[in-house]
């Protein structure tokens, strides 16, 4: 401070010079607070007053609930969206083979059917495949009877033309003939699981 003498000096004053330079020295900082130590300590650098302290990483245990509950969570969205599609359409295909509709139906497909290698009742999920969507033809698949090939052979149609009505508006929404496409995933489909027939058949 102004006014003070250097430490030197004042060691060299003798014992009674430094006892009252160490009084007086003393009675400033109780009048001002100034202590050496307080300030190298309120100097030294620190977080922000208003950051967030940082928070400690989750453990093993944590990050597998977590995991866990997410997984189960969208394990069971997948498992609604699938069964309210594919119980109705299995619910409806008993219905109308209990009314005799799928028999109708059968005779009526019979003759193209069997170019694939079905049975005539197997347009049933073929048609619902082309109007909804591949789910809904799944459903209608397991209340029929049928083989793994035929299967196979229904599946490659249906998965080549399926939901044609959503499809093909938005084909025409963009600018493209909606209905030529879905013709022509429908011959390309029965086409492909004529040929898939054909050769199954031959191993």
């Amino acid at each position: 401070m102004a006014g003070a003498r250097p430490e030197r000096a004042v060691l060299a004053q003798g014992p009674v010079t430094r006892a009252r330079w160490s009084c007086e020295n003393r009675r400033r900082m109780d009048h001002t607070g100034d202590d050496p130590t307080t300030a190298r300590s309120a100097a030294a650098p620190g977080p922000p007053s208003g950051a967030p302290s940082p928070q400690p990483s989750p453990g093993l245990g944590a990050r597998l609930r977590r995991d866990l509950r997410i997984g189960v969570k969208a394990g069971l969205q997948t498992f609604w969206e699938l069964a309210r599609v594919m119980i109705p359409a299995y619910g409806v295909t008993l219905v109308l083979e209990r009314l005799g509709v799928i028999q109708w139906l059968a005779d009526l497909a019979r003759p193209l059917m069997s170019l694939l290698g079905l049975p005539g009742d197997a347009a049933v999920p073929l048609m619902v495949g082309y109007v909804l969507n591949i789910y809904a033809a799944v459903g209608a698949m397991q209340a029929l009877h049928l083989s793994a090939q035929q299967i196979t052979v229904l599946a490659i149609a249906i998965l080549i033309g399926h939901n044609l009505l959503v499809e093909g508006a938005v084909l025409h929404k963009a600018g493209m003939n909606g209905f030529a496409f879905g013709a022509l995933r429908v011959v390309a489909g029965l086409a492909a699981a004529a040929v898939a027939n054909l050769l199954m058949g031959l191993f």
